[in-house]
């Protein structure tokens, strides 16, 4: 459906005499048999023809020649043939013209493989031979890689990511350029490198990734990152084990030995969001105490964990167990976790039967961290220890442990 109507808008562009090609990634992806994400449409239109052409649009990038138009339900950006002036960043270029010829276009593009274009009746444009390097297996840049990867050094990533994700390997002219250009990564907006590594923890293919990045000293101007992908990782094949982002980040930063601290700091410094940053740091707090061994499954303390962090966080955390012990036969520990979880009393402060307002009320005591501390004290006693879950009891132990608790903290 999505191709069908991306072909739609090609057709209208003809029919008014303009030239149009589906381009770049769609192209490659059809070619290769993978789902396609976004199609995108290259013209010798110009944007305002093409806004004339599309009413329902929208003015996405008029800079740059793009407009995104929208045809039954979806949005396809569709874009005038361009080339490039200087990159003053090593990211963007200062100005582009719009050119008639789609040849000079594919020309400012980064790889061979994503230069190809391809028109309404699935004829193939291919002035760099893409399809060929497909069929081989190789990532090539488009002319002279030292020049693309200058123009752009978020392309020296792409590169190592497209790797993964095929399986791929990058062709020596090119792995050259990655390791001659490899520092001025460091010119990257963060986000963008952060956005980047996000796709390649998710490849099929990291073992053929962190070759590359040791080889070509690839984070040699992020010295934080050179110390996750500087060196050789024989485990980097679990992180395909695990499904999360959340889940990846956490097992590699155990991985590669990285504290609690260190890891939270990482973290901040890719600009992850709260949420991320909360989930990471609790799973390598949760790793760095258990210290589990590779492929050597240990008991572990489901109740306490469950108590401390509730199933959800557990079910993660015994994901990435699972990964950590990959290669032995007994990895059902998730039924494990379950059954824990299942045959808990309680499972939360809120199932106590008195809350902190009531144990404040009967101690006469004003708020405080003795509350939350005092709360999860009856919850491990009552689950754990049988203490049972009455009114009464509960707050006869709660006396005695704000005792406790009042005189360790004087």
């Amino acid at each position: 459906m999505r191709k069908e109507a991306a072909r739609q808008v090609l057709q209208t562009l003809e029919e008014n005499g303009y030239e149009a090609y589906f381009v770049g990634g769609c192209v490659r992806d059809w070619h290769l048999g993978r789902p396609i994400q976004d199609i995108d449409i290259c013209t010798n239109a110009h944007p305002g023809d093409v806004m004339r052409l599309f009413p329902d649009h929208v003015p996405t990038g008029l800079k740059h020649g793009t407009v995104s138009v929208k045809r039954d339900g979806y949005l396809f950006e569709v874009t005038t043939y361009r080339t490039e002036g200087d990159y003053l960043d090593f990211r963007r270029p200062e100005h582009v013209t719009f050119v008639g010829e789609l040849h000079l276009d594919l020309a400012r593009r980064d790889f061979t493989m994503n230069a190809m274009a391809m028109d309404q009746h699935d004829r193939l444009e291919d002035p760099f031979h893409g399809r060929q390097d497909l069929a081989d297996g190789v990532i090539r840049a488009v002319g002279d890689p030292s020049v693309r990867f200058r123009e752009d050094a978020l392309r020296i990533l792409r590169a190592v990511r497209f790797s993964v994700q095929l399986g791929f390997q990058i062709e020596p002219e090119t792995k050259a350029a990655i390791a001659e250009t490899a520092n001025l990564l460091a010119h990257i907006a963060i986000e963008r490198v952060r956005d980047e590594l996000n796709k390649l923890l998710h490849g099929s293919f990291l073992k053929i990734g962190m070759e590359t990045m040791v080889e070509t000293r690839l984070f040699q101007g992020i010295p934080l990152l050179h110390h996750l992908f500087g060196k050789p990782e024989p485990q980097i094949w679990r992180i395909g084990k695990v499904e999360t982002l959340t889940q990846k980040w956490s097992l590699l930063f155990y991985m590669m030995n990285l504290s609690p601290i260190k890891a939270k700091e990482l973290c901040f410094f890719l600009k992850m969001s709260k949420r991320e940053i909360e989930t990471i740091g609790r799973n390598v707090i949760v790793l760095d105490r258990l210290q589990p061994k590779w492929d050597t499954p240990a008991a572990m303390p489901w109740d306490r964990l469950l108590l401390e962090y509730g199933l959800t966080a557990c079910e993660e955390i015994e994901g990435l167990l699972r990964a950590c012990w990959w290669n032995h036969e007994e990895r059902d520990t998730l039924s494990v976790l379950r059954k824990t979880y299942d045959a808990l009393p309680v499972k939360t402060t809120k199932e106590l039967a008195i809350n902190g307002k009531q144990l404040q009320e009967a101690l006469q005591k004003k708020q405080g961290d003795w509350i939350a501390h005092t709360l999860n004290h009856l919850l491990v006693q009552t689950a754990l220890h049988g203490l049972p879950n009455t009114p009464e009891r509960l707050l006869e132990e709660a006396r005695n442990e704000v005792a406790r608790y009042e005189k360790h903290q004087a």
